[in-house]
């Protein structure tokens, strides 16, 4: 007779196979997609989520599209491989799923690099939280395997939480601080029927400073690359301080756009505040 356990030991075992079916269907369709499309393919993605779609873009974006359909596609192939060796072939490594889901990572971060450069910011936030939900998918692999944690694997896959931070914060941050002549007539439009606008100084002040936090974000990150705290022997200071700033600047954004009752923005960077506490707390999980 099968006892209660053995169902649940079942149940455990197959738990995350429909989502790594569903995430071979995504890496592969969308990256044979990206692969093999053309200008009006490009633009459908670069103009998901966006208020203002584009015509145009950059001219390196093509490479940057057929870089990240050749990683989604390598990454389907090596998640059907790892779930047959695993499933079929019974094998216990959960290494091949490990580098299947840290590929997804590395396309899912260049894809929202792309969007954010073209200020898609609904695009880039889906992308964000896209990225932090791999790592809890990962989180979750990684807790049940038996590998060493001195390889390759271990050196390298904080790199997308690294880029993805770099260009979430750094571009914004910029922007309001070099490129100040662009942005700030916007910002001071937006905030001036509210009481932020009326205070002493306007709106600048508060951009000025919002900017100054976002850019020393990539500044902290610069750092914590040159000390190696991506390695996990080693304690990740500056890096958690660049999670900590970053939750700090989306709480403070989300309130601004609360005063001007934008509630898909505002819930969108608690979104943003939540999904970076996840990937502060896998960093420390990887590190103990």
């Amino acid at each position: 007779m099968t006892k209660p356990e053995d169902y649940n030991r079942i149940i455990n075992s197959y738990i995350t196979l429909p989502i790594y079916i569903g995430l071979i269907f995504t890496m592969l369709i969308n990256g044979w997609n990206f692969f093999t499309g053309d200008q009006v393919t490009f633009l459908k993605y670069l103009n998901i989520y966006n208020n203002s779609p584009l015509d145009s873009y950059p001219s390196y974006f093509s490479s940057l599209f057929y870089l990240t359909g050749i990683a989604q596609i390598i990454s389907a192939i090596i998640l059907i491989y790892a779930l047959i060796k695993k499933h079929f072939l019974k094998s216990p490594s959960s290494s091949l799923l490990k580098w299947g889901i840290l590929l997804s990572l590395f396309s899912v971060s260049i894809f929202g690099c792309m969007l954010r450069i073209i200020s898609n910011h609904g695009g880039s936030a889906n992308l964000y939280f896209y990225l932090c939900i791999l790592y809890f998918l990962l989180w979750y692999t990684e807790k049940y395997a038996s590998e060493s944690q001195n390889t390759v694997f271990q050196q390298i896959k904080l790199f997308p939480v690294y880029f993805s931070l770099f260009y979430t914060m750094g571009l914004p941050g910029w922007q309001k601080l070099v490129n100040t002549s662009e942005v700030m007539g916007k910002y001071i439009r937006m905030f001036s029927t509210s009481f932020l606008g009326q205070l002493p100084g306007g709106v600048a002040p508060f951009i000025y400073f919002l900017g100054t936090l976002e850019i020393i974000v990539p500044i902290l990150l610069i750092v914590s690359l040159f000390k190696g705290e991506y390695n996990p022997q080693k304690r990740s200071l500056f890096l958690n301080m660049a999670l900590l700033i970053s939750i700090c600047t989306f709480i403070m954004l989300s309130f601004g756009l609360s005063v001007l009752v934008n509630y898909p923005g505002s819930t969108n960077l608690v979104f943003y505040a939540i999904l970076s506490l996840g990937l502060y707390q896998y960093i420390s999980y990887s590190k103990n």
